[in-house]
This record gives structure tokens, sequence and C-alpha cells, in this order.
């Protein structure tokens, strides 16, 4: 089975980058540059798991996003995993973002490794895969 992930992000290089440190895992990839984009998407795409960055210009940021995806009348989409980005340094932005309901955070600059290991526990996806070349 192909998982498909969407990434939230309105950053295109680092949407690329994300897709690079996961390919191994042999994913399949949405992108959205803002979170309205995201949430339409969802409305019409089956998604196993979203990363999404905290701060995206527009009127609604990551912790919105999230809120309104946890909101959503579709039972799938209430529980669906989402992972925050974030290269911000607020004390409690990571305890705001799992009260608004994402499944974990992973800090910016991204590791490989963090990454893709968020990314297998959210899916259960088996460890054996080497990501670096």
């Amino acid at each position: 089975m192909t998982h498909t992930v969407l990434l939230v992000e309105d950053s295109n290089t680092i949407r690329h980058i994300l897709k690079i440190y996961l390919m191994k895992l042999k994913l399949d990839f949405l992108d959205a540059d803002r979170a309205e984009r995201g949430l339409e998407l969802l409305q019409t795409h089956p998604v196993h798991l979203v990363i999404a960055d905290v701060n995206m210009p527009g009127g609604m940021d990551g912790l919105e996003f999230v809120r309104r995806v946890r909101a959503s009348a579709r039972e799938p989409m209430r529980q669906l995993p989402i992972v925050l980005l974030t290269g911000g340094k607020a004390p409690d932005l990571e305890a705001r973002g799992l009260q608004a309901g994402a499944s974990e955070f992973v800090r910016k600059p991204v590791s490989i490794d963090a990454l893709a290991s968020v990314v297998r526990r959210q899916l259960g996806l088996p460890v054996g895969v080497e990501l670096v070349a």
C-alpha cells in the first residue's frame, strides 16, 4: 500500500527537501503552499499523513489548520496524523500545537533522521529502510 503525505508548507524549497529526505520510504506526495489549499486537498484526496508548517502566510497558520482538520465533520480527517514543523523558539509553541490536536512536532532545521522516525511512527512503517545513500 502506498501512503500519501500532504505537505503544507509555503516554501517550495522546504517541500522539495522534505520529499528528498523521505523518498526512500516510497511515499506519494501532495503539495499545498498555504493552509487553505491544504484543507481543499484533504476534501478531495485520500491522505495518510499531513506535515504542515506552523508559520504560513495568509489568514491561517499551522495551528489553526490543525484545529480545522480536527473539527471536520469527516471522521477520517479528524483522525489523520498531523506533524507540525516549526523554526519558532516560543517555549509554549509545542504545547499549543499539541493542544490544537497535532500528533507530533519536528523542529527546523529538519533532521533527516528525526523526520523519518516521526513519519515511520505515524504511518506504522518498518524501520529497516536506510535513508542516507
